[in-house]
């Protein structure tokens, strides 16, 4: 399944005193290149929470994957909210997702997959000399997936102080969400294909969101494109 992003905050190593939690969801396109919202991996999630000195991230799946993340292997890409992690070599205990292009219709069955935000898995981390180690980790208190169908085909021109985004493929779709979903997968119920990437949901600055909207896979496929050119 998807992946959630854990983001712990410390001031030295050995600390006892940690304070994060649940950032984002996110999900692979391939062994070596994931992807989720940038709102909810950018340069403030790679910096450590006030009044702590350093952070660490982490990606963890619901079947056990465990995968620290080092800054220098995420690429921020605001213009369509999404951020890039990629991996020197493929990453075992991950779902990679089906981005075949599909033909999209108001109306298709989907489901949106994510988990909540702010809130802290259940996990047995450990320090072995300067390093934080998550040696199990337990998301499922924290699944927030959603059922539904698309709503509307749409253009997404966003201006909010997190998002910002103009003339950007996109999807309404007929379930509400939640903070912490962001960058999980809709996948079509029918073929498994990933449609989109959840992005925004309104109203805006409250938890639980009735309206939901996500970037259009086609959008990200053409980001993966261009990076693999790079």
């Amino acid at each position: 399944m998807a992946f959630a992003i854990l983001k712990l905050s410390f001031n030295e190593p050995g600390d006892s005193s940690l304070t994060g939690g649940i950032c984002g969801t996110g999900f692979f396109l391939d062994s070596t290149t994931a992807i989720t919202a940038h709102h909810a991996l950018n340069d403030l999630t790679l910096t450590p929470n006030l009044g702590y000195q350093h952070v660490r991230l982490w990606l963890i799946s619901r079947n056990g994957g465990i995968c620290r993340v080092e800054d220098s292997a995420v690429t921020l890409h605001p213009e369509i909210d999404t951020s890039v992690i990629r991996f020197p070599s493929p990453v075992s205990g991950f779902t990679i997702y089906d981005v075949t292009p599909m033909a999209v219709a108001v109306g298709n069955r989907v489901r949106g997959i994510g988990h909540k935000g702010n809130a802290m898995p259940s996990v047995d981390a450990k320090w072995q000399g300067t390093e934080l180690v998550i040696q199990t980790a337990d998301l499922m208190n924290l699944v927030l997936d959603r059922g539904g169908s698309v709503k509307r085909l749409v253009t997404l021109d966003v201006n909010a102080p997190d998002v910002k985004m103009l003339d950007v493929s996109g999807l309404e779709l007929s379930f509400g969400s939640q903070v912490g979903m962001s960058g999980g997968p809709v996948i079509d119920a029918e073929t498994g294909c990933v449609l989109g990437m959840l992005s925004i949901g309104l109203p805006p600055d409250v938890e639980v969101k009735t309206e939901t909207f996500a970037v259009s896979i086609d959008e990200i496929i053409r980001l993966r494109h261009r990076i693999h050119r790079t």
